[in-house]
């Protein structure tokens, strides 16, 4: 049985006073195998912004790669996207930085020649690499005959991602202002001027929120810095060991609604 609410960072927590702005990660956190994981976690999201506390998507995830089921738009009051690339407050877009034209192209040619499917995740459209059969909506498969005709200046990309590749080869082609981070079977390409724990504070400093009035929740480590960094930073119980060391509180696991299990625990719900 995990112990729900042991405090495994040393400087512990203490709910402060005034609102508090939660940031979410989905995958692995919010968004489980079933569809009634989102809605209790959504229910519970609606109670506390009732209270007057502000609830936010931060993901890892481009624009057009959210998922379909999330209506954003009635469940949060903004949305973080591409590891905080692209940040939007209540309808309106107040911070957005997409990759020059030159790394989208050092990553193409690096992609164009491996086996591995690798993504392009934009703002408006994604793009690929690879062919394993699947059909992807709303992505577009590019090759080394093609690219041209999809990428130019006005491409809207907000991060990378390939599957099956070490890290350490993409990172000396990627260059010093991209962060590569490698999970289980892939690798994400963060834009080194963006991260979760700055768009955070960024959206916490826009809304006056003070920064020890934050809560941030994950399972993988694109949400190390937000958690780490969060007033209370909280890690599912399927989240990855070096995220459980660094949280303040480990919750239930994705499936058994963690979110809503620390947000009622939290706040008294």
């Amino acid at each position: 049985m995990i112990n729900l609410y042991k405090t495994i960072k040393k400087r512990g927590y203490k709910m402060k006073d005034g609102r508090y702005g939660i940031f979410l990660d989905i995958d692995g956190t919010l968004l489980g195998a079933s569809e009634d994981v989102l809605k209790k976690n959504i229910s519970v999201i609606q109670k506390v912004r009732a209270l007057g506390h502000k609830v936010f998507i931060c993901t890892g995830r481009s624009t057009a790669y959210l998922p379909k089921m999330i209506d954003y738009e009635r469940s949060f009051d903004g949305v973080i996207t591409g590891a905080g690339a692209r940040i939007v407050l209540e309808g309106e877009v107040v911070f957005c930085s997409h990759v020059d034209y030159d790394s989208v192209m050092r990553f193409c040619n690096f992609s164009s020649d491996k086996p591995n499917i690798s993504f392009l995740e934009g703002t408006k459209q994604m793009f690929f690499f690879g062919n394993d059969g699947k059909e992807r909506e709303n992505c577009t498969q590019l090759t080394l005959e093609n690219v041209e005709k999809y990428v130019d200046d006005s491409i809207e990309i907000e991060k990378f991602a390939i599957f099956g590749i070490a890290a350490s080869g993409l990172a000396d082609v990627m260059g010093d202002d991209f962060v590569v981070l490698q999970h289980r079977g892939y690798a994400e390409v963060i834009q080194k001027n963006c991260s979760k724990s700055k768009a955070m504070f960024f959206v916490l400093e826009r809304l006056g929120i003070p920064k020890e009035n934050s809560v941030a929740m994950g399972d993988s480590m694109n949400d190390f810095d937000m958690v780490e960094k969060a007033g209370i930073g909280v890690a599912m119980e399927n989240a990855v060991s070096e995220l459980k060391t660094i949280s303040d509180i480990t919750t239930t696991s994705v499936d058994d609604a963690g979110v809503a299990t620390a947000l009622q625990k939290i706040f008294n719900l």
